[in-house]
Formats: structure tokens, C-alpha cells, sequence
């Protein structure tokens, strides 16, 4: 009596074993590429960054106020969008630069830092990196915001403006 399965063709291929053409393959195997950076927009997003961001820490009485909190914060809003803006795709990802630019620079001392650190080892530690990290979730989010939206992908331009 014979199996319900019948035997492979090749047996060096197991049972169950699945067979793509090249063509199948290849597009499988493409993947999703970064988008080329707008090194202009970033530069231009850290300096809108750090210079408002400055100017608002200058103005606010205490650093450690709510308003010197959010000095900080706004400049590195601004400057995320704006990157987002000039480099019309990919906002998150100019966005997220913007935020590392202005980790980077605020570590030589040339911007303000969002939280004052506070203690010593550990609490100064761990105030540094919920720092950085809000900078770089804020700037994220200020540069998705500024992307512009999906447009129709139709040659014909059919779809647009609906």
C-alpha cells in the first residue's frame, strides 16, 4: 500500500520543503532602505536647536523652574520639525538625528541639557540618560509630525487632492 504523500522528486529536498523561482526570491528578499539624509536639514534642525534652546535657558530664572525644564525641550522641538520640514521624507528618522546632534553637543557643553543632574553616581547617572532619552523620543516625534503625509503613488496623478 502506497503513503498519502508521494515521494519527492529530488531526495535530497525533504518533505514539505517549498520551491521559489529567482524572481520570487528577489523580491522577498528586498528590504526597506533608509532614506538619504538631508545632512542641510539636521545641521540646520541642531543649530535652530541649540540656539533657541539657549536663548529660552538664558531667559528663565532658574534652571531648574518648569520654564528652564522646557527651554530645552522647545528649542529641540523646533529645530526637529524644522529638519523634518527641509528634508520632506523620512521625518522621524531627521527628526532622531536632530535629537542625537543635540546630545552630542550638549555633552561638550554648547547646549543646554533638558534635566539638571541631580546627586551624585548612579542618580546623576540615570538623570543624564532620561535626559538624552526624552531628547531623542521628542525629536522623533516633532520630525514625524513635520513629514508630510503619504501621497498617491499614481503616475496619473488620479486620487490626488481627494
Amino acid at each position: 500500500m502506497s503513503g498519502t504523500f508521494r515521494e519527492p522528486a529530488d531526495p535530497r529536498r525533504p518533505r514539505g520543503s517549498v520551491s521559489f523561482c529567482p524572481s520570487t526570491l528577489d523580491g522577498i528578499a528586498q528590504q526597506r532602505a533608509l532614506p538619504a539624509i538631508n545632512q542641510i536639514a539636521v545641521v540646520a534642525g541642531v543649530l535652530v536647536a541649540a540656539t533657541i534652546a539657549s536663548i529660552l535657558r538664558l531667559a528663565a530664572s532658574s534652571p531648574a523652574s518648569i520654564f528652564g525644564i522646557a527651554a530645552p525641550l522647545c528649542g529641540i522641538a523646533l529645530g526637529a520639525f524644522l529638519a523634518g520640514k527641509l528634508a520632506k521624507n523620512g521625518g522621524l528618522y531627521h527628526g532622531a538625528l536632530v535629537g542625537v546632534g543635540y546630545v552630542l553637543i550638549e555633552a561638550i557643553g554648547l547646549a543646554p541639557a533638558p534635566l539638571e543632574p541631580s546627586g551624585e553616581g548612579f542618580a546623576e547617572g540615570l538623570s543624564v540618560i532620561a535626559g538624552d532619552a526624552l531628547v531623542l523620543a521628542l525629536a522623533g516625534l516633532a520630525g514625524w509630525i513635520a513629514a508630510p503625509r503619504a501621497m498617491s503613488s499614481s503616475s496619473s496623478g488620479t486620487g490626488r487632492g481627494r
